[in-house]
């Protein structure tokens, strides 16, 4: 009898114990932060990428926190290096998430990269935004913790070329496409060959090329031969500009236009000698429109010297990831967790960028956000881009 009355005394207290404790915070939730990770390309050929993106990241943190913070905590950036390297990114991934224990990641790395550290993030449940390289084949199968903001590369091909054919009339021109082969080219090619058929349009030359290739003499050649009048570029970098040259090379003249690798200002800088005043697409605003202007202001007020001049359109994606997942955040209240963070992102709907983007919705089955893309023009001349269009809607 003395041993049951003291085993229900000991329940008791225990049970008392228990509704007094508070409850344990989630990973990356102290009193006073709150823990953001990110994998990113620091160092490597893609570094500029990444210090991009994380210079975008640190100013909305920054922002944020010079605001109160959320619901009395900060927001901390915790910043990976993987070099660009898979195997890199997996042990960042997996340093975030063990050691770090980060509340949620918004830098996701690119490449390979990207789909190799999904496992670590979904298994962990962490409350992920992926926008440095949107792939949607991470998002097949669904990750109900994953979430993705920016086009695919064929919907940027397709609203590129239809522009050109409707403003610039060249629905009779003869159409060329040069692409990487690999998944990126996959993706141009799709969007070009939707293009050529849903507008009615020619197409007389479509050339695969080697990732790292350096000679294009045979693909202008044959670009040359076939008469192409509108060329689009699913290249990288340096790809691009060694296209351009080769034909400058051959004297051809044709329309050119790519997505925004062919717009980064390493690309316009480094295919001037070309001639081209070429076209591109994004769906981020440049740093010429009124809402980049504000944001680079925004940026040399509230970051260092290095890092606001690594702000470009990695930046801009950085800083919206962030503001995004701190809405979400925000709307969990004082205790936020990470269930209450991922349900409150599969509702996001018409979020507002202030102009940096078309409005950002993860609310449906994908957990996609797909922003409407601007037209753009290379000035030669000026030393500058032309905004040519609004958003537009695919």
């Amino acid at each position: 009898m003395k041993r049951a009355i003291l085993s229900h005394l000991i329940a008791m207290a225990l049970a008392c114990t228990a509704a007094v404790s508070p409850t344990k915070a989630e990973d990356g939730i102290t009193d006073s932060e709150i823990l953001i990770g990110e994998v990113l390309m620091l160092s490597g050929p893609a570094s500029f990428i990444g210090k991009s993106a994380a210079a975008g990241s640190k100013l909305a943190i920054a922002e944020i926190n010079a605001n109160g913070g959320i619901n009395g905590r900060k927001l901390r950036g915790i910043y990976e290096d993987d070099g660009y390297v898979p195997a890199r990114s997996v042990a960042a991934a997996r340093r975030l998430v063990d050691v770090e224990k980060v509340f949620a990641v918004t830098g996701t790395t690119g490449g390979s990269g990207v789909t190799a550290i999904m496992p670590v993030l979904e298994e962990a449940g962490v409350p992920t935004i992926v926008h440095v390289a949107p792939n949607p084949s991470v998002l097949n199968p669904r990750k109900p913790n994953v979430f993705m903001i920016g086009p695919d590369y064929d919907l940027a091909a397709l609203v590129g070329i239809r522009y050109l054919v409707n403003e610039k009339e060249l629905k009779n021109a003869k159409f060329g496409l040069i692409y990487q082969e690999d998944d990126y080219g996959k993706s141009v090619l799709s969007g070009y060959k939707q293009a050529m058929e849903e507008l009615g349009l020619t197409s007389v030359a479509e050339l695969p090329y080697k990732r790292g290739a350096k000679d294009f003499s045979a693909e202008a050649l044959r670009f040359k031969e076939a008469g192409v009048e509108v060329l689009y570029l699913g290249t990288v970098i340096s790809e691009a500009v060694g296209i351009m040259s080769e034909i400058r090379r051959l004297g051809m003249e044709p329309t050119v236009i790519g997505n925004w690798a062919a717009g980064l200002p390493i690309t316009i800088k480094l295919s001037a000698e070309s001639g081209y005043d070429f076209y591109f697409t994004d769906y981020y605003a440049s740093a010429s429109d009124a809402a980049g202007e504000k944001l680079y202001a925004l940026a040399g007020s509230l970051l260092s010297e290095e890092d606001a001049a690594a702000m470009g359109r990695y930046g801009v994606g950085g800083y919206v990831a962030i503001k995004v997942l701190a809405s979400a955040i925000e709307q969990c209240g004082q205790e936020p967790t990470r269930a209450c963070v991922i349900e409150k992102l599969g509702a996001v709907k018409d979020f507002d960028t202030g102009g940096l983007t078309g409005p950002i919705s993860l609310d449906n089955e994908d957990g996609h956000a797909i922003p409407p893309i601007k037209v753009f023009q290379v000035d030669r001349a000026g030393g500058s881009v032309k905004t040519l269009t609004d958003f537009l809607q695919y």
